[in-house]
């Protein structure tokens, strides 16, 4: 039992102690090194995806082909 408390006490400082750290040096971090930067990222997908074309499909009923279901009434 004495085991299981100091597990889970030291998991939860490492936790906060990790988020601290994060805050602290994430923003350090991302400065030296902008191509892993998380927001760099989405954003260069966001202009590749503009620079292809889109193709619009204009859907109509005889385009698609479906098969009607009956149910039987008991």
């Amino acid at each position: 039992m004495k085991y299981i408390f100091e597990f889970i006490l030291a998991t939860i400082i490492i936790f906060f102690v990790w988020n601290i750290l994060k805050r602290l040096f994430f923003n350090a971090f991302y400065k030296n090194f902008p191509a892993l930067n998380p927001k760099n990222q989405q954003e260069t997908s966001k202009t590749d995806s503009t620079k292809t074309p889109k193709k619009k499909v204009n859907w109509d009923a005889e385009t698609v082909d479906y098969e009607e279901v009956k149910e039987d009434k008991k």
